[in-house]
């Protein structure tokens, strides 16, 4: 024992970095055994529930961190609300939906797990995230999408109507929450290389997002390059140097030109014309209902949120307080397992008052520490990342509650306290 205590505690560090650098590897294998095999169960979950095996040993057995005591306690009460929302499903549900709801329930509760026991590696000093790791994961996830476009062996972003491609991936929507948590890093990186790799790789990367189809990671672009363009322009104009004001200007110019004559021709605004269509709009006026905005802009999500919340209005109050779980109206006629893909309210509805309070406590807690560390020492990249996750989290779901997409934000929060160097 002493020596496997030893081998984890020196170790651990190479694990979580292993276990996120093969995130992009294990998504692929899902997605094949998805389309291939019709299983969204694979050995891939286990691999995850094995690696919070591991910060679970660490945590309690190995750990001699101060906060332990803390950390131990928030992750004791997330572990028995886990067991009385278990036990609910039993009793209230059937065994034969048990292992759908528990699977369900892993994803979720992943994050805050992981983010508990990987700051207290954090705080112990034995845990010192990179930029140049959300780099490789972002490469990663840009191969595996750019390989199977040009040798035509990559999955559709969408099952039927629209257009777009997303290489050997599923989850268009985690992937496009992938893409757009690190972009900001990324183009930070890109703006101190030579004026040529900056053209290339923004060519490259546009090329990417704009081929997928999907709107979250577009919208992370704008907001990126947007925020960095006002920020460099106030910097500017503080330092009273007109030449560069000049060429930002003509280079966002020259920017908005391009994307007019290029952007007719991707799936993203093809799909924009699809939609429109779909839903008979001609004009901005034919737009302004509720029903065809929540349809256009967010995915008919505010109708999922309506039919949900009354789902769990109608409920008892012992669901009230631990949860409706993932299955909603089981044993009836009308049952219901659509989520509504807005993070934070799928975590309250599926897992109550109770599990919603032992969710976010760690949540709120890093970004407290995150705002308190910004107040010493601002950093854009990370305030636009943090700033898409919440956003992201709230509109269109996968974030914190997708694993593959949670343990890059849980990365990213920790790499922001830490505060940020960009290695050579």
């Amino acid at each position: 024992m002493k020596k496997i205590n030893t081998w984890i505690g020196t170790h651990i560090e190479s694990i979580i970095i292993c276990f996120l650098l093969l995130g992009p590897i294990f998504d692929c294998i899902t997605a094949f055994s998805i389309h291939f095999l019709k299983s969204s169960f694979t050995a891939i979950m286990v691999v995850k529930v094995f690696f919070l095996g591991i910060l679970f040993y660490d945590l309690f057995f190995i750990s001699k961190c101060r906060y332990r005591r803390k950390i131990v306690l928030e992750v004791s009460c997330i572990l028995l609300y886990i067991v009385f929302f278990c036990t609910q499903i039993i009793l209230q549900k059937d065994v034969s939906v048990f292992l759908y709801e528990c699977q369900n329930l892993i994803r979720t509760f992943f994050f805050p797990i992981a983010l508990l026991c990987i700051y207290n590696l954090y705080l112990e000093d034995r845990f010192r995230p990179k930029t140049k790791y959300l780099y490789m994961v972002l490469f990663f996830y840009l191969l595996f999408i750019f390989l199977p476009m040009i040798t035509h062996t990559g999955f559709n972003s969408y099952a039927h109507s629209k257009v777009g491609t997303i290489g050997w991936f599923y989850s268009c929507n985690e992937v496009g929450g992938i893409l757009s948590i690190l972009f900001p890093f990324l183009f930070h990186k890109l703006l101190q290389q030579k004026k040529w790799v900056v053209i290339f790789g923004m060519c490259f990367i546009f090329f990417i997002y704009f081929t997928i189809g999907t709107k979250v990671p577009i919208l992370s672009l704008f907001i990126t390059c947007i925020l960095y363009g006002i920020y460099y322009f106030v910097k500017l104009v503080q330092s009273k140097k007109w030449k560069p004001i000049a060429c930002l200007f003509v280079t966002g110019i020259i920017g908005v030109f391009l994307l007019i004559v290029f952007i007719p021709k991707t799936s993203f605004y093809k799909n924009i014309q699809i939609h429109l269509d779909f839903l008979e709009i001609r004009s901005i006026s034919d737009l302004m209902t509720i029903q065809k905005i929540d349809h256009f802009i967010f995915s008919e999500r505010i109708r999922f949120l309506g039919k949900t919340a009354n789902h769990y209005h109608k409920a008892s109050w012992n669901q009230k307080l631990l949860g409706i779980g993932y299955i909603e109206n089981y044993g009836t006629d009308d049952v219901y397992i659509k989520q509504i893909e807005m993070d934070y309210y799928d975590v309250f509805f599926r897992h109550g008052i109770v599990g919603s309070i032992v969710y976010f406590i760690p949540f709120i807690w890093l970004l407290v520490e995150y705002v308190k560390k910004m107040k010493i020492h601002f950093e854009l990249s990370s305030t636009i990342s943090v700033l898409l996750i919440l956003l992201l989290s709230l509109f269109s779901g996968h974030i914190v509650t997708a694993p593959s997409v949670s343990i890059i934000v849980v990365y990213v929060l920790i790499l922001s306290i830490g505060g940020i160097v960009y290695e050579s």
